[in-house]
């Protein structure tokens, strides 16, 4: 039996009838038109299957932190008349993730992978945020950042990096709060980078080097330190809270109280009698004497009937030294992996005849001391030079290859 609507009049409205239904033949044809609609759609939506379109990435941010850890913030084009879109996803360990809206409304999505599904409800614009574990990695000192966008990217490193390297030339480079700031272009990229300082924090911790050498150079002659070694741990304490001003005045505290001892040392050795000390050595200087001046008899001798023989001799002993001083400096570059500031830092003591200060090999490269200090250590770890004390200074050799090597 068919069912139908029915409206009970009343009889104010319609005076002559009272009482009476009036059936609505219209609207009945209209349900009878509108079921078939609703059951061919209510039809489609469970036979066909959902499609997913892909975002149009906009924006791209990389912030970097000091652990690895790396939080990334996409911003994609969305089509409101799309159920879901597909985003990429930088990375496959992915922790911490966000989808919101233009509006900043939360939406929902299901990762799978490195890719993420998210429900549009007529968004026109969406912003996911999350941290991605596996886009820096570190061997050694040096930590290495690795992504391959597909639009241009800024990049945040952590408070106080230094770069060392990277494959692609940025379109900017700023410094804020101690913290680089990159623009890069699509495609793929490496920025390799370590931990260090710079600006005043690198001349203060200059400075406390220097104060711990002249310490130690104390200590080995059995000076007391204890106050100096006061001031100096001080110094080091405020440069590890990054008080870089109180730091510099501590150091230049403990480098004063050094050289006061030092000079106090020289000022002893100077102060002793002359006198006193010929008289209690004549017997040693008087013989010292007599052996140095038959040494010069003989060798002016030697010199007068084999001149031309030492000369035959030592010319080409000479320059075979010269020569195997150059072949073993190429023979230590050939054999080792180095890295191509190394390999500069290496000729430059080849062409400088075989040494030189670490002093001037910073003026010469102008890099700070710690950095160039790391690059001679690292050197000499393969080998290829060796570190000698001089004048208070660092000489830095290449390292001679002994025979039947």
């Amino acid at each position: 039996m068919k069912t139908q609507e029915a409206v009970l009049c009343n009889p104010e409205e319609i005076p002559d009838l009272e009482g009476m239904l009036f059936v609505r033949i219209a609207d009945i044809l209209i349900r009878m038109l509108k079921a078939p609609l609703i059951a061919v759609s209510l039809l489609l939506t469970v036979v066909l299957p959902v499609h997913s379109f892909g975002a149009t990435l906009r924006i791209v941010e990389f912030t970097v932190y000091p652990d690895g850890t790396t939080h990334v913030s996409q911003e994609a084009l969305a089509n409101p008349q799309d159920p879901e879109i597909t985003v990429e996803l930088f990375g496959n360990a992915i922790e911490n993730f966000v989808a919101q809206d233009q509006d900043g409304l939360l939406l929902s999505y299901v990762i799978n992978g490195n890719t993420a599904k998210v429900d549009t409800f007529g968004a026109t614009s969406i912003t996911v945020g999350y941290d991605s574990y596996d886009l820096v990695t570190k061997q050694g000192k040096i930590w290495t950042f690795k992504v391959d966008s597909p639009v241009g990217y800024s990049l945040v490193l952590p408070e106080n990096t230094v770069i060392v390297g990277m494959t692609s030339i940025p379109d900017s480079v700023v410094t804020v709060d101690e913290q680089p700031r990159l623009s890069l272009m699509s495609g793929p990229n490496a920025i390799d980078y370590f931990f260090g300082v710079t600006g005043k924090g690198a001349i203060v911790e200059n400075l406390i080097e220097d104060v711990s050498e002249m310490v130690n150079k104390l200590d080995s002659r059995g000076v007391t330190t204890s106050q100096i070694k006061e001031k100096l741990d001080d110094a080091k304490r405020a440069f590890e809270g990054k008080k870089y001003d109180v730091a510099e005045s501590l150091a230049n505290e403990a480098k004063s109280l050094a050289e006061a001892a030092d000079n106090s040392i020289k000022t002893n050795t100077t102060a002793t009698n002359p006198i006193t000390y010929f008289s209690s050595n004549i017997v040693g200087i008087a013989t010292s004497i007599a052996a140095i001046g038959g040494a010069i008899t003989t060798i002016t001798l030697i010199a007068k009937r084999a001149k031309g023989a030492v000369k035959k001799t030592l010319n080409p002993l000479l320059e075979k030294d010269a020569e195997s001083e150059n072949i073993d400096a190429e023979d230590a570059i050939s054999s080792q992996q180095m890295r191509d500031d190394d390999k500069q830092l290496v000729d430059f003591l080849v062409n400088n005849g075989g040494q030189a200060f670490e002093r001037d090999l910073r003026k010469k490269f102008l890099l700070p001391r710690t950095t160039m200090w790391r690059a001679v250590k690292r050197l000499e770890r393969q080998g290829i030079i060796e570190i000698e004390k001089k004048d208070f200074q660092n000489l830095v050799k290449l390292k001679k290859r002994e025979e039947g090597q």
